[in-house]
């Protein structure tokens, strides 16, 4: 889920960076964006909350460690982000916390059309939680041209297959 109200920052987050022009519609850009899991998320987690009490509450006391796996689930839910401004890419995660600057970033790489990795310069790969494929636009918009943008067509002509059929010596 894409954030742009993002609770980090204070009246900050608010602030436009730049207009951008997409079919003809002026819109504002934010200055960053948050990737996250939707709050309604915790909704599962109150019921599994729910849930466990049976468990630990029919039981001896050392059963209401039991409510230790939703209130888990729930932290994480909270926590796990993916916050994307001009300057850098923050990858937070339950217990850490991984700033990538653009400079280090080499390119992104999607896996199995539904996570999307950033690859480091070092060779390194960090999974960005919450950012799909889909986001891929905003992504290149946020990096300010230094990610190219999937959506948009090359800017050469295209290539018709006679061009083809002589660069590779193939009979058309």
């Amino acid at each position: 889920m894409v954030d742009p109200r993002s609770s980090e920052g204070g009246a900050a987050h608010q602030a436009r960076r730049r207009e951008c022009t997409i079919f003809g519609v002026v819109e504002s850009i934010p200055r960053r964006l948050v990737f996250r899991i939707p709050g309604v998320a915790l909704v599962g987690v109150l019921f599994a909350f729910a849930s466990m009490s049976v468990v630990a509450l029919a039981g001896p006391p050392p059963l209401l460690l039991v409510y230790l796996i939703p209130i888990g689930i729930g932290v994480w839910v909270l926590r796990t982000r993916t916050v994307v401004d001009a300057a850098q890419i923050r990858v937070r995660r339950m217990l850490t916390v991984r700033r990538i600057d653009w400079g280090e970033l080499a390119g992104l790489r999607v896996a199995e059309r539904k996570w999307v990795r950033a690859v480091l310069a070092d060779g390194d790969e960090v999974t960005l939680p919450c950012v799909k494929p889909r986001h891929l636009p905003v992504l290149a918009l946020l990096s300010g041209g230094r990610l190219p943008d999937p959506t948009e067509s090359p800017s050469e002509a295209p290539v018709s297959p006679a061009e083809i059929a002589s660069e590779t010596g193939a009979n058309i």
